[in-house]
């Protein structure tokens, strides 16, 4: 779990609703809430800060990211790990899905809480969320599409009425300044929106200036900024509140903003430091000279910390989905290219899935999300095609070992017209995905669909590495493993 937050700062209406279902709701009633507001409102920080509450009394949390339904697979597959429940190590997720349930219904008899941390839809949930059990689920998203299934609450900008000054009391208690009404005309300014007030708080604590100074600099930079354009996914105050920081980076430390460019184009939760470390060899200069050296590295990530712009736990780097966003849009397109294929290649390198050897299916699970995201940028932008391609089928295999079939299928299906465009349709390369994907069309109950496509690859080796070749083969016993189950 994602430590505490020192300066968080009220939202007790949610913060008491959370709570008084644990108390007033009866043994083995489902209690399940559902935080949504747009971006930037601080719906995990209020989760997280009700999972820390100590009236709380959770002897177990987990965070479940749940963007993708890969990644909320494998953190819940991992409950089982934590706790060492039966078949916890088996290939076979659904009946490790069905046990951890089990226990959470059940046989669990402390406090437990769920976080299914910025979901999509309800059906990506259904078949994880507990039924009964003395726990607690929260998720959060920005969509408001939870109704019969959780609670929802609406989670808006701080409060700042005169009677409760949430954005206010934040700003005092971010920087250690007193200065009242200072902070309420930033505040206003600002819009109340907490991640904006997180990053001004930020920068003002960094450099010690006033918050009238502060402001001086947000008005001039916002003019200068949607002289240019306007934020289309974001309001205009993140990214004013951001660039304010950035250029704090780029002037005292610019590889720092070259870290930042390379995180944008991963997925914005649990970069792990280690695939920067072993990847450094394939990032540009002179980000990859920062990241050999321990120290450097540790001051660069040290650095971004203090200015807000990357959170670190257990030496996972996550970035804010909005701050990924802006540092995207600031970019040429020259630039986002150039980033766009180192962060695919990082994920690439390091992306090494085998069948038969165990160890790298935990190194997959913890970097599936990075190589969603990084072969979307990459197919996005059109770069590295057969490195995207080499991506995505390794990801595919993976997805087919967790027996992920639909996800396997899209994931194959994409690497194979990506393949078919860069190297032809008779390509050696086009041949193994086009077999990959039959062998989950296989598994997926699609003979129909399993034959054609094992039938394109035996000709293209046929064609291209003669009828003995070790692959024709292979490809062959395929097909006759399809005749004997028809």
């Amino acid at each position: 779990m994602h430590p505490s937050n020192p300066n968080f700062t009220g939202r007790e209406k949610f913060l008491d609703e959370l709570h008084q279902s644990l108390e007033q709701a009866v043994s083995g009633q489902k209690k399940i809430f559902a935080l949504v507001g747009n971006g930037g409102m601080g719906k995990t920080q209020i989760a997280l800060q009700h999972a820390h509450r100590p009236e709380n009394n959770f002897k177990y949390v987990w965070w479940l990211r749940s963007e993708e339904p890969t990644t909320l697979l494998d953190d819940y597959v991992g409950i089982a790990e934590d706790l060492k429940l039966p078949g916890w190590d088996l290939r076979d997720t659904e009946q490790t899905v069905k046990s951890v349930k089990r226990w959470l219904e059940g046989e669990c008899s402390s406090n437990w809480l769920l976080v299914f941390d910025n979901a999509q839809k309800p059906d990506d949930l259904m078949r994880y969320l507990p039924v009964a059990g003395r726990g607690q689920a929260i998720i959060t998203s920005r969509l408001s599409v939870w109704d019969g299934m959780a609670k929802t609450l609406e989670v808006g900008v701080f409060q700042r009425d005169g009677k409760q000054d949430e954005s206010v009391e934040f700003l005092l208690k971010r920087t250690g300044q007193n200065d009242r009404k200072g902070a309420a005309n930033l505040a206003r300014e600002l819009g109340d929106l907490p991640l904006a007030l997180e990053q001004a708080g930020a920068y003002i604590k960094e450099t010690g200036i006033s918050f009238q100074d502060y402001l001086n600099r947000f008005k001039k930079d916002r003019k200068k900024l949607l002289g240019h354009s306007k934020p289309l996914n974001y309001p205009d105050t993140v990214a004013t509140t951001w660039e304010i920081s950035f250029q704090a980076v780029q002037k005292e430390q610019s590889v720092a903003g070259d870290f930042l460019n390379l995180c944008a184009f991963l997925a914005p939760d649990a970069i792990p430091r280690w695939m920067l470390e072993e990847g450094a060899k394939l990032l540009p200069q002179p980000l990859a000279s920062c990241v050999q050296n321990a120290v450097e590295l540790d001051e660069c990530i040290a650095f971004l910390k203090r200015y807000s712009l990357i959170n670190v736990a257990e030496s996972l780097i996550s970035v804010h989905r909005l701050v990924q966003a802006v540092v995207q849009d600031r970019l040429s397109d020259e630039e986002q290219r150039m980033w766009a294929e180192s962060a695919l290649k990082l994920v690439n390198e390091a992306f090494s899935f085998g069948q038969f050897d165990q160890e790298t299916w935990e190194k997959c699970s913890r970097l599936s999300s990075h190589a969603f995201h990084a072969s979307e940028h990459a197919q996005r932008l059109e770069v590295s095609s057969q490195e995207t391609a080499n991506l995505l089928t390794n990801l595919g295999n993976y997805l087919h070992n967790r027996m992920e079939l639909a996800s396997a299928r899209s994931v194959l299906e994409r690497a194979l017209a990506i393949d078919e465009k860069a190297l032809g349709p008779e390509h050696t390369s086009v041949a193994t995905i086009a077999n990959n994907l039959g062998l989950v069309l296989k598994d997926l109950g699609d003979l129909e669909g399993a034959k054609s496509c094992f039938e394109r690859a035996l000709k293209i080796f046929e064609m291209r590495l003669g009828k003995d070749h070790p692959n024709a083969v292979l490809v062959r016993n395929n097909l006759l493993s399809l005749q004997e189950k028809t």
